[in-house]
Formats: C-alpha cells, structure tokens, sequence
C-alpha cells in the first residue's frame, strides 16, 4: 500500500476534502483505510462496531461513512438501516465495504441506504475515487444550500410571489450569462443584448444514447437524462464552466476561463463513468461511453427569439467545430477530442496527456483543422500504453500525410503487437490499405 501513497507536501484532496467515519472491527482495516485517507487531505474517524459508529455519526456528524459488512453483533446491513432511519444520519452518504461482490450482496447494501460499495480487498485507486467523488457531490450541495439560503434572505422582503418566480427563472437563465452580458439580473435581459468573448466551448454526448432509450420507457428516460446529468454537471460548475443547453443526452457547456478549465471538465466527466457505471451495474444496467469535443475561440453570445420568448445561446463558427469534434470520437473511438487551438490556449500544456491525431477538411472549415486527442480520462492501463507509444504513433501519422502510406502501414502494424487494438491506429491501417491500392493516395476529408 505504501507505494500508493502521495508525495511528502501534497494534497490530493485538493479542494474536496472531507470528514470521513471509517466503520470496521478488524483494527488492520481501520489503520491501513485510515492512512491512506489522511496522506489524501481528509479528515479521519474511526469506530469498530455498529453501535459505536450510530454514537459517532450523530457526535461527529461526518461527511461520509466507510462502513464494513461482516461485524459482531450489529453488522454493516443493520447499521445502515439505523442510520438511514434517523433524521440526524439519513443524508450521509455510506459507502458498504464488503468481499462479497455478487448482485444480491449489492442489491442488499443499497436497498439499506448505502449509496455505493467498495470491494475488499480494497483498492487505494477505487478507494481514492469513491471518496472524492462523494466529497465534490456534497461541497456541491452545501453550496446550492448556501446560494439557496442567500437569495432567499435577499428576497424575504419582496414577497412570496416575486421570490418565487426569481427562484424560478434562474433555473432558466444561467447566472453566469447574466454577468458575461453585463446585466444585474434577468430582468433586465432584452432581445438582441450580445457580447463577443473567447471562450471554450465542450460538447458531449451519451454513445449509441437512441439504441439506448428505445428499450426505455418515456418515464425510464427522463429518469436515466436526469440521473446522468446530475452527476456530470458539478464537474463543469466546478471548474468555472456553465450549460448552455441540453439537447437530448447532449451537453454544450461554456468555459470563459479558458480551455484548461473545459479540458479539467472533460478528464472529470470521463474518469467519473466507471463509479457511475459501477452503480448502474449494480441496478443491472448496462454501462455507457461519452464522448466529447472541446475548441476554443471567439463567440457571440447573447439573446435571441422574440419578445415573448427568449434564450441565451451561443452563436459562432467556434461552437460548430466542437460540436465536430465530438462527432470525431465516434470516428476514431476515443473519448476526449480537441483542436490544436485548445492546445495552444493553456497555460501549462504538459498538465494534460495528448497525441496527435489527425489533420482534417471538416465540413465548412477551408483550411484543415489539426485535431488530437487528450487521454487523461482513460483507464491507468490504456493511459500508460498511449503513454508509451505516443511518439511512435505520431511519426506513424506524419508519414501518412506525408504520402509513405507504405511505411506508415509498417509502423502501424508494429503499433498493433503485444497489446489491445488501438482503435485510431486500426484505422490508419485501413486507410493505409486503401492508399496502396488506388492511384491518389490522398486521404478524403473526414467529418
């Protein structure tokens, strides 16, 4: 366990930490959870019975609960029931630590109120993830609460009605469009109000979403919609983005921070899915991909409609390339893909992991677009071969642009030994093939 320990001095909890019970009568399991949660920032407890975590829980009123299964009298299934039947505990999240993974082992933990569960032995990786992903989910929630609180104070001497319909309309009318306009409230928007600005743009969406819904209910979609967003758009409000809109499972969010702020956005959203797919697995659900295209350039934004309706869009040749850039990760099967203009307008290019991917006539673009991909989301297995190969996939690319679509197909087939398919580099064999059997080997335009 040692080597996953963090360096002397940092803090990975970063912005998240949190106050963490951790429940178990085996004192080596309290020990080894509890050094690694303390090297990562959070703020530790420890009880080792059930009867000792209800008198902690209302004590000490933690943010989370690691709470062992297998315990003496009182054990993990009946300590939850406990904590989720009193009003003082109900809205803590627990978190069954259990070596029994099978279906009805989870379908039991969750039916007790726990949120989620965590395989013993445990993994200091999934322990790390779970912990933190629960940690932004509650700083999000006390900061709604706050912001809740706030305007409801601001508005107390108002009245009922108008409070009610402010509440309303900034469900509506994101705050941080207001303030890019220049406007104090929404009530002072007014059709045509514009303002060009350089922003980021990210598009994502829900992979093979139509095959999905149609085995859906109306009522299981909006379900599904609603429980997907919920977990994915703290990411982009906590990193200084905002929603522009949805369409379908689709999501365009702005970045007037610039593209590290979208790119930290997407990474989250990309390394969130495996605990959000572990929790559909657990209802018996299949998991779900996204993919996600981010650009960065000048915008227009600002209200359009009629007087009797209006809405905030963004309006600009910028917004139409992301949404091709996401289209492109259907293309290459990757995850996360950006222009070489997101690359250039971060302050630190080596906090992110990129390869180059391709050079490409999209549809209304003139001139080609450079385009790569950000491997951060992906799993520490496929991140590390990318990792490795990058340099040698890169030349391979160059070449075949170059017009050496032989000796790119060399370099590809030597990219394919020893390892899972590489999808971009599956693809550049076929277009590799096809090169070599025609007269132009010129690649067509893509997208």
């Amino acid at each position: 366990m040692s080597e996953n320990l963090p360096p002397a001095g940092l803090d990975p909890a970063g912005p998240h930490p949190a106050r963490v019970l951790i429940v178990d009568d085996e004192l080596n399991n309290l020990v080894m959870m509890q050094t690694l949660l303390q090297a990562w920032g959070h703020q530790v407890t420890l009880a080792s019975s059930g009867e000792e975590c209800l008198r902690r829980a209302v004590q000490d009123s933690p943010d989370i609960i690691l709470l062992d299964v297998q315990m003496g009298r009182m054990d993990g299934y009946a300590t939850a029931n406990a904590l989720h039947g009193d009003d003082a505990t109900r809205a803590i999240p627990v978190v069954m630590v259990t070596g029994r993974s099978h279906k009805e082992e989870r379908l039991r933990a969750l039916k007790a109120g726990a949120v989620d569960l965590l395989p013993k032995p445990v993994d200091a990786d999934e322990l790390k993830a779970k912990v933190a992903s629960l940690a932004r989910i509650r700083n999000y929630n006390e900061a709604m609460r706050q912001r809740e609180a706030e305007l409801s104070r601001a508005l107390s001497s108002q009245g009922d009605h108008l409070q009610a319909a402010l509440e309303a309309f900034s469900r509506f009318v994101p705050r941080e469009l207001i303030r890019l306009l220049g406007k104090e409230g929404v009530s002072e928007l007014h059709l045509g109000d514009q303002v060009q600005l350089d922003l980021s743009i990210l598009f994502s969406d829900i992979r093979s979403f139509t095959s999905l819904s149609e085995t859906m209910t109306p009522r299981e979609n909006f379900a599904f919609l609603n429980s997907y967003l919920a977990r994915m758009n703290p990411f982009v409000w906590e990193n200084g983005g905002f929603i522009d809109k949805y369409m379908g499972d689709a999501i365009m969010a702005l970045f007037p921070r610039g593209a590290g702020s979208a790119l930290s956005a997407a990474v989250a959203m990309i390394g969130h899915l495996p605990v959000y797919n572990q929790h559909r697995a657990a209802f018996g659900y299949a998991p779900i991909r996204v993919g996600i295209g981010v650009h960065s350039g000048r915008v227009m934004l600002g209200i359009i409609g009629h007087e009797r309706f209006l809405q905030g869009t963004a309006i600009s040749d910028a917004v139409n390339l992301a949404s091709r850039l996401e289209e492109l990760t259907k293309v290459y099967g990757v995850s996360l893909v950006v222009s070489s203009h997101v690359l250039f307008d971060l302050e630190d290019p080596n906090r992110f992991e990129f390869r180059f991917l391709d050079k490409l006539h999209l549809r209304g673009k003139q001139e080609p677009v450079s385009v790569y991909e950000v491997f951060d989301g992906d799993a520490p297995d496929v991140r590390a071969r990318k990792r490795r190969t990058r340099n040698e996939f890169e030349k391979a690319v160059y070449r075949f642009h170059a017009g050496d679509a032989r000796g790119a197909r060399e370099a590809f087939e030597a990219l394919r030994e020893g390892g899972e398919p590489d999808p971009p580099v599956e693809i550049y064999r076929a277009r590799c093939a096809r090169a070599l059997t025609q007269e132009n080997p010129a690649a067509r335009p893509v997208g």
